[in-house]
Parts: C-alpha cells; sequence; structure tokens
C-alpha cells in the first residue's frame, strides 16, 4: 500500500487506499441436524482517487494488481462525480472491536452447545423443526490517504442465531427465532428459554375485534420499524430531498420520551468502531434527543453538500464507494420496567415478528404489517397468540403521540432497544 500510495501522490489531488480482511467459520443446522461447517476468507484492496475534482474507484482482491488497481482508478475518475470534500488527516486514538478469545471458536464445541439447545427444545415440543446458525470471525481493516494517516484496527464477532417452527394442531405454522451477537463465545442458553416460553405461549390462539387498540412493540420487533424513522436521519435521503426530517434539526418531531444515539464506540459491541472508511473518528452522538431532530448521519460527500460536521458513518466494504451508515443504534429507556407496563394492560396486544414490513413508507411514515408472532394481553398477562391480523398506521404519529418506554433494554444484532407502548393503533383482525 506504501508504494501505492507513492504512485498516487503524483497523480491524484487526494487519494485514500482501504484494505479489508476476514475469516469466519459459520455453521450450520437445519431440521434438527447438523448441516455444514465451513471455513470463508475475503480479503480486498479498495482504490478512491480524486483527479481535476473528480472522484474514480477500483477494487481489488489481489495485493499484487494494487498498482493496476489505482491506474485505473485514476482513469474511472474522469468518468465520475464532481465532489470538492476533503479527507481527514488524523483518526484520533483508535480502540479496537477485538477480542482474542475469538480465537478459542472450537467447531466441535459450537456443534455441542447447538445440539443441548435442540435437544431441549426438542424435548418440550417434539414436533418443532430447529434451525440454528453460529459464527465466529475475526479481521481487520486498514486505511491509508494522501494527508498521511495510516491507521489499522482488528475486529471480532461471534453471532449465534436459533429458531424453532411448529405446526399448530389447525395447520397453521408458529415460527420463532431469537438471536446473539459478541465479540467471543458467549453461552445462548437464553435463546433457547426465550424460544421455549414463546411458542408455549403461542399454543393457544386468540381473537380480538378490529379497531384501535393498546399495543406494546418488543425489542426484537422494534429494532425493525424503527428503520421507517432512521431512513429519514440519513444525510443522503435528506440531500435527494426524500426525507420527512429535511431542515428539521432542532425541532421536536417526536414524544419527549424518545431518544436515538448512534454510538459507534459502544463498548463491547462487535457493531463498533474507531474510525469509518474514510478514516473519519468515530463518535457517539444524539439523532432524536428527548423527541427533537439533533443531527443526521453522513459520510464525507454528503458531509459537504449539507455543510454537516462528519462524526464517522461513511462506511464501506472494500469493493463499494463509502455510504453513510448507523453503527451501533441505541435507543433510549424510559422509567418503567416492562413487566410494570405489561402489568397495566387491560387489553392489547404484544407485537415481537412482523411480515410485509418492507412495504412501509419511509417518507410518510405509513406502515401497514402483518404480525408473523404476536400475542394478546389480558389484564396484565399474556394469555395467547392472536394471527391472521395486521396492524396499520403511521409510525411518526404515533412516536410523536403518549407512548410509554421500558426501562429495561435488550440488544438485537446493532440496535439496543427497549419495549415500546402505543396506547391507540389501527389493529385489523
Amino acid at each position: 500500500m506504501e508504494k501505492t500510495a507513492d504512485r498516487l501522490s503524483a497523480k491524484a489531488g487526494w487519494f485514500d487506499i482501504i484494505e479489508v480482511s476476514g475469516t469466519g467459520t459459520p455453521l450450520l443446522f437445519k431440521n434438527n441436524r447438523l448441516h455444514s461447517v465451513t471455513e470463508s476468507q475475503n480479503s480486498g484492496f479498495g482504490v478512491r482517487v480524486s483527479v481535476n475534482g473528480k472522484t474514480g474507484f477500483s477494487y481489488t482482491n489481489d495485493a499484487a494488481c494494487l498498482d493496476e488497481t489505482a491506474d485505473r482508478a485514476v482513469a474511472m475518475s474522469e468518468f465520475g462525480d464532481a465532489e470538492d470534500f476533503d479527507l481527514p488527516d488524523k483518526t484520533g486514538t483508535p480502540f479496537e472491536p477485538y477480542d482474542k478469545r475469538i480465537h478459542a471458536y472450537d467447531i466441535k464445541l459450537e456443534i455441542g452447545k447447538a445440539e443441548d439447545a435442540i435437544t431441549a427444545i426438542l424435548r418440550k415440543f417434539p414436533a418443532a423443526n430447529i434451525d440454528c446458525r453460529v459464527t465466529g470471525s475475526h479481521g481487520g481493516m486498514r486505511i491509508v490517504n494522501s494527508k498521511g494517516i495510516d491507521q489499522t484496527y482488528a475486529r471480532s464477532r461471534y453471532a449465534a442465531y436459533l429458531s424453532a417452527m411448529l405446526i399448530h394442531d389447525d395447520g397453521s405454522k408458529i415460527e420463532v427465532w431469537e438471536g446473539t451477537s459478541a465479540l467471543a463465545p458467549v453461552p445462548y442458553e437464553s435463546l433457547k428459554e426465550k424460544i421455549m416460553y414463546k411458542l408455549a405461549k403461542a399454543l393457544k390462539n386468540k381473537k380480538i375485534p378490529s379497531g384501535k387498540v393498546t399495543v406494546v412493540v418488543s425489542p426484537k420487533a422494534l429494532a425493525r420499524i424503527i428503520g421507517i424513522v432512521t431512513a429519514g436521519l440519513n444525510a443522503e435521503s435528506v440531500w435527494k430531498g426524500i426525507s420527512p426530517f429535511a431542515g428539521k434539526i432542532g425541532e421536536p418531531c417526536f414524544s419527549a420520551d424518545l431518544t436515538i444515539c448512534d454510538e459507534p464506540d459502544r463498548s463491547g459491541s462487535p457493531y463498533s468502531y474507531p474510525f469509518d472508511g474514510e478514516g473519519v473518528s468515530a463518535r457517539k452522538k444524539f439523532l432524536v434527543k428527548q423527541g427533537g431532530i439533533e443531527k443526521f448521519v453522513t459520510d464525507l460527500k454528503y458531509a459537504r453538500k449539507l455543510n454537516l460536521l462528519p462524526e464517522g458513518n461513511g462506511q464501506r466494504p472494500y469493493s463499494a464507494l463509502p455510504r453513510p451508515s448507523f453503527s451501533n443504534m441505541v435507543i433510549g429507556g424510559g422509567a418503567e420496567p416492562y413487566a410494570g407496563m405489561l402489568g397495566n394492560i387491560k387489553l392489547g396486544i404484544l407485537a415481537d415478528q412482523f411480515i410485509g414490513l418492507g412495504q412501509s413508507n419511509t417518507l410518510t411514515g405509513d406502515f401497514s404489517t402483518g404480525l408473523d408472532l404476536a400475542y394478546l394481553i389480558e389484564n396484565g398477562e399474556i394469555t395467547g397468540r392472536v394471527k391472521d391480523c395486521m396492524l396499520s398506521d403511521n409510525l411518526f404519529k404515533l412516536l410523536a403521540g403518549e407512548i410509554a418506554v421500558s426501562s429495561d433494554r435488550e440488544p438485537v444484532g446493532s440496535v439496543l432497544a427497549p419495549y415500546i407502548l402505543f396506547p391507540q393503533v389501527n389493529y385489523t383482525s
């Protein structure tokens, strides 16, 4: 990379070279049995240049072809976008989202953990079909640029996913899934316990008439539905005029009980990083604070266009240009625990898994989604599953109205989310 950087110094106004590498060993169980164990390796280089104010880009998987790749990026700049941003000259003090215990990832041990979980579920639900996917991976990223940056960090990730499917007596399907992630191998006893609890609660079918109903959204469901909001907090969507929050920084758009942070430095998270794919130091930032729009996530390109401060959200693989992206999304908790929230509901719905949410309108906030897994709440207790039903409403209006947010939160992928209660949501049975 140093040699290629020297060559580019005479050809480009500025440049950066990114190297990304990683090794992963996923194992997969399907229908209660071990299906596959594989090992994957992926590495490559991405070269971005600015020549006469235009950006060129190229990439390669072969280090021996790096000079050729750089020349190709220079040639491609003639056809690139005219961009006038500059690169950072320092990345701050880096940390590493890495735990050396990832190297203790042992295939035989992980197979045994998965088999134990599957056996425990089958003991209680003999007709269940269970899938399990476990992966241990590690790698790193290095970035070199024309401003003198040459920084590297290592990263590691352990992820476990468990799902179980049952066919109900009436022929309907019950499917429950849970997952966890960390920097190194961890037990996932809680996954099987959650799945068995949710399957047991779903065995009895219940009904509730269509109309306005109190809805509690679980952390798992909230992690999905909140994407309707965060799509508008991306600087690219603001610039393209497809964000409902353009021009609303500093304005209260939601309930004062809603706070959303982007935290790339969150301790212990495999989704953290010290600097982004452009070498910009990653910083914690409030996107929504007590209901008010505070900031948008941005890369260098859209920060320049919108006159914003880049704070480490220009992410990219080696094979693509940077885009504004979220890191760890942390949704603030409230004062009341989930158990207390549930106990105060006379009649309501607990929504845990959606189906068809991708058809929602991120510009207006309108959504209509089937409930893949949801439960009836009666007098503070979960009494059974509601099925063949859907929710349809406007998420922006719901979040701007009266809500209750639980004090306890759960990690769901890169999101740390509470339970949120909406007093009245349109429900169709």
